[in-house]
Formats: C-alpha cells, sequence, structure tokens
C-alpha cells in the first residue's frame, strides 16, 4: 500500500516537472483556471518543433525561420464570450519582435492593453521580451476590448519587461516612415518583399538579423534595409555570394569592390553595399533623370 502510494505522489510530481518545463518561464500566471472572471475550458496545448505545423495552416516555417520554441494554446470563456489565446514563446526579443510586426498590419493599439500591441475587438496580437501573443475573440463583440485586455493584462504583466533591442539602433531614424520598420531572418521572411536571388542568398543561415523600414526623402520613397554581421569576414562573404547569385533578372548598371547598383524587372534602381561588417541595401529608388 505505502509503495503504491509513493508511486502515485512520485508520478502526479514527475507530471507536474513535465508539465512546468513546457510552459512559457514568464506566464506560468496563465495556468490559473480563472483570470478576472475568465475561465479556462480545459488543459493548455503545448506545441513544439514541427508539431507547430499540426497548428498553423501555412506559415509555420516563419516562425521556425525567426527561432521558434513553444506555442501555448488555450481556450477562455467569460459569460457568452469565448477566446483563443496564443503564447508563442520565441528564442529571443528580437525573434519576437520580427514575428508581430509581420502579423500585426497596420500598427493600431488598444490603450488598455499592457504591452506593444496593435488590433480590433475580433483579435488582438501582442508582443514583450520574446513572447508573441494572439488573442481571437469568437463572440465579433464590439465593446469586449475592455473584457479581453482583462484576460491578456495579468498574464503581460507576469512576463519580463522587453530589453533593449540593438538591431532597432542600426536603421536610420530620420526620414522613416512610421509603422514601416520590419525585420527578417532568412528567405520566408524577406522573399515578399523583395527577390534578391535564390536560397539564404545573403547568408543569414537562420542566425543573423537584418531590418528595414520605408523612407520618404523629401517626396521620394525608397525601401533600406540594413544586415549587421557578427564580422567583415562574414559581411564580405555574403556580399561575394550575392553578386555570385544574385536573381537573373537584377541588371548591374555599376559595380565596384563594396558596392552594387543595379536596375530591377520593373525597371527601379536598387544597391547593395559592404561597409565594415555591415551590408546596407536599398531598393526602389528613383530612376536619375
Amino acid at each position: 500500500m505505502k509503495k503504491s502510494l509513493l508511486a502515485i505522489v512520485a508520478n502526479i510530481l514527475f507530471l507536474q516537472v513535465l508539465i512546468c518545463s513546457a510552459m512559457p518561464v514568464d506566464s506560468l500566471i496563465f495556468l490559473q483556471k480563472k483570470i478576472n472572471g475568465w475561465e479556462r475550458q480545459e488543459s493548455p496545448q503545448y506545441f513544439t518543433g514541427a508539431a507547430l505545423f499540426n497548428h498553423i495552416d501555412g506559415g509555420a516555417e516563419l516562425f521556425h525561420e525567426f527561432g521558434f520554441r513553444q506555442l501555448s494554446v488555450l481556450n477562455f470563456q467569460k459569460d457568452s464570450l469565448e477566446v483563443s489565446l496564443e503564447i508563442y514563446e520565441m528564442e529571443n526579443p528580437t525573434a519576437a519582435l520580427g514575428i508581430y510586426l509581420l502579423k500585426c498590419g497596420k500598427e493600431t493599439p488598444i490603450t488598455a492593453v499592457h504591452s506593444r500591441n496593435s488590433g480590433n475587438y475580433l483579435q488582438i496580437t501582442a508582443v514583450k521580451n520574446r513572447y508573441f501573443l494572439q488573442l481571437n475573440n469568437f463572440s465579433g463583440r464590439q465593446e469586449t476590448l475592455d473584457e479581453l485586455a482583462s484576460l491578456l493584462n495579468p498574464i503581460l504583466d507576469s512576463i519580463d519587461e522587453t530589453p533593449r533591442i540593438p538591431l532597432l539602433a542600426y536603421l536610420p531614424q530620420e526620414n522613416i516612415i512610421p509603422g514601416s520598420i520590419f525585420i527578417f531572418r532568412g528567405t520566408y521572411a524577406l522573399e515578399p518583399i523583395f527577390t534578391f536571388g535564390d536560397g539564404d542568398i545573403f547568408q543569414l543561415n537562420g542566425k543573423i538579423f537584418g531590418i528595414g523600414a520605408d523612407f520618404d526623402s523629401a517626396g521620394v520613397r525608397f525601401m533600406q534595409m540594413v544586415i549587421p554581421y557578427p564580422d567583415s569576414i562574414h559581411a564580405q562573404n555574403a556580399f561575394q555570394n550575392f553578386i555570385n547569385f544574385r536573381d537573373p533578372y537584377l541588371k548591374i548598371i555599376e559595380q565596384h569592390s563594396d558596392f552594387i547598383k543595379f536596375m530591377d524587372f520593373q525597371s527601379k534602381p536598387g544597391s547593395v553595399r559592404l561597409k565594415n561588417e555591415n551590408i546596407l541595401i536599398k531598393i526602389n529608388l528613383p530612376v536619375e533623370q
């Protein structure tokens, strides 16, 4: 009898360890059965590795490219309101911000939510530290924003504050168009923006982040990107790889050892410059008269 009891206790403790190891480290609060009147309907679902493809119908590749660790899915109900909360734990705050910027669309912050966010009464996306959160409201009621915030905020408040993200400092702030910043870490994020060549043309290797935005200088709009490499050797190799394997539709109009200017398939100029340990990219430049 004692052995059976000890075995049961041991199994319970073992299961608790497994569950806690699967949960986001900073957000154990979401395992509470009730949060501000919201009641969790069932046990959380967890997705790691390739299992993410079973939850996301397309788009899981993007999360993996940025550095996906784990997804926790929770369903809550409060009276007639039913919501699903997805908490994506990413590799670091830069990865979480990158996913957020790609997913939030035009940023429309909700003041009642306690972190950077965007959304409406149907869906709210938020980011804090290394977590990207998405709350889906199945009720479709417009008056529910404060109620949705009352569920999100205790979870967001339990997450450590977002540290300074060094990547943001690489992008010039003058003439930048608000809301246009994006982050990339590979082909899935970069290809929808511009086709520079097949595969990992800038040799990001799923480890190096780049950042970009739209700019408006005296009425002239263009896009600028910066890729900071660990050192000048990595940057040089990536620059040479672009020269050797660039998209064949990019017509070279000027080339030097550290600079290449091209015309894209829409006859718009662009350039790629090697500068120390950085690669600087400009596209959609105005045509010189």
